[in-house]
């Protein structure tokens, strides 16, 4: 009869033990969260971030460190950073709502509701539809989205006079062959909206995407934006912040310059773990929105303007990132498990954006209970190797400008030769490197300063010492 009543105090004691044990390993988890990104934050030098980790529908950690790029004011949890292109999934849920309200249906072409959208070939654009946009398979190439993005406009007609200009651009692929991601495809999606509901892009999405989700900072042109809280950010030179040179562009917020704060975006994860937001959408329209629909690489798929890996797995992970010439973000949720997560910084650059993605694989490796990944360093490798060229040119400039002044001259073929080479070099290094990346000069020189003012460099010596050559050669 003794047994009994030690049994029952093992018993008492364990179950009040329990609740102590439960805060104190979250507090570790959290602890160990909070080290990690201060980590990167440190090794990548950005100026400012906000965090928030999502569990069972509840914030279970959020946090923000340092100060915005103009004024310098304090982050918090609801200052807005622009999303990049996680601005995708919020347009795709803005055309999910028109298909809810049957204005519109996926497989309609474009060309039923915006009937002036037309690109080189016509009968190609004719058989463009909003799924063909939504699942980046219009054909239009990334290259392509990359010359109409960036581009610092303020008026709020920037959307369709973007569109516009599409019409003489040639396609890469059939339409519906290839996925591309583009973001032109967008832009377009951005135009329907405006001509089916007869509002501006931002009005819409304010009152029938943001209103509903309760996300109170988010914004979808420059004056909301900066109403409500947003201040730019800054560019990576050779990894340390300057303030950004590169406006708000009213034509990039479908597909990349939205804003939005940290609480802003744990509402949209409640929406991706389908919570209730009063009928936001119907369950088969949020089936649409969240299948994966074209194959992107191995277990990885493009939705409906969001990414979907392993989806047919314990490992399901929805999510997105996006980046801005001074933002760059990552959002995820992980139904198996009930994680759901947002990051958000004020610093990119082209180079070095593989350090947050690997942050937001390190904290759902801590969230599992095992060990982050090795954040990697951040070092400019690139730029540096391109500005040991422009030393070496440089010097050689000096060589030829003295030798010029010099009263003899010897091997003129030679200098001759020299001299075209670097003519040729010079005209041909950007339209080279444009090619070789995939990118329009204009992306490079405002994702990469660092690297482009360089380059610029590069080009300006290869002309001069083409030149100096070509003199030396027929100096007597």
């Amino acid at each position: 009869m003794k047994v009994l009543p030690k049994i029952i105090l093992i018993y008492i004691t364990f179950f009040l033990l329990l609740p102590i044990n439960q805060v104190s390993a979250q507090q570790d988890i959290k602890k160990k969260i909070e080290d990690y990104i201060v980590s990167y934050l440190e090794e990548y030098k950005v100026p400012g971030a906000s965090v928030a980790l999502i569990h069972n529908g509840e914030v279970f950690y959020s946090n923000s460190w340092g100060v915005t790029g103009e004024s310098e004011e304090k982050i918090t949890t609801n200052t807005p950073f622009t999303i990049g292109s996680i601005s995708k999934s919020f347009t795709g849920l803005a055309i999910m709502r028109l298909i809810n309200e049957n204005s519109i249906e996926l497989d309609d072409p474009i060309q039923k509701h915006i009937p002036w959208f037309t690109l080189d070939d016509k009968q190609a654009a004719a058989q463009i539809t909003i799924k063909h946009l939504l699942t980046q398979t219009s054909g239009i190439s990334t290259y392509t989205g990359l010359t109409i993005s960036d581009k610092e406009s303020n008026d709020f007609n920037a959307i369709k006079s973007h569109a516009e200009s599409l019409s003489d651009i040639k396609l890469t692929a059939p339409v519906g062959e290839k996925h591309q991601y583009s973001n032109a495809n967008f832009l377009i999606l951005g135009a329907l909206i405006e001509e089916v509901t007869n509002q501006t892009y931002s009005e819409y999405m304010e009152q029938n995407v943001f209103q509903p989700l309760k996300m109170r900072t988010a914004a979808a042109d420059y004056d909301s934006a900066y109403k409500k809280g947003y201040l730019s950010g800054y560019q990576s030179w050779f990894g340390i912040p300057r303030k950004s040179m590169v406006d708000y562009d009213n034509g990039g917020a479908p597909y990349g310059y939205l804003t939005a704060s940290v609480n802003d975006m744990v509402q949209f994860i409640k929406f991706l773990r389908d919570q209730d937001f009063n009928n936001f959408l119907n369950e088969e329209n949020k089936n649409l929105y969240l299948n994966p629909y074209i194959e992107t690489g191995k277990d990885r798929y493009y939705g409906l303007g969001i990414r979907i890996s392993n989806p047919n797995s314990n490992e399901k992970m929805i999510w997105h990132s996006g980046s801005t010439p001074d933002s760059h973000a990552e959002v995820f949720y992980i139904p198996k498990i009930d994680w759901g997560g947002i990051i958000l910084t004020n610093k990119n650059n082209v180079l070095e954006e593989e350090g947050l993605y690997y942050v937001k694989l390190g904290i759902i490796n801590i969230l599992k209970g095992e060990d982050p990944i090795e954040i990697p360093h951040n070092t400019p490798t690139i730029q540096l190797i391109v500005l040991v060229f422009v030393c070496l040119l440089l010097r050689s400039f000096i060589y030829l400008f003295l030798a010029v002044k010099s009263k003899y001259t010897r091997k003129k073929g030679l200098w001759r030769i020299v001299g075209v080479i670097c003519l040729a070099l010079s005209i041909s290094l950007i339209p080279l490197l444009t090619y070789s990346f995939g990118s329009p000069w204009h992306s490079i020189r405002v994702f990469s300063p660092d690297l482009a003012l360089p380059i610029v460099a590069v080009v300006t010596f290869l002309a001069v010492n083409g030149v100096l050559s070509i003199v030396f050669s027929y100096k007597k």
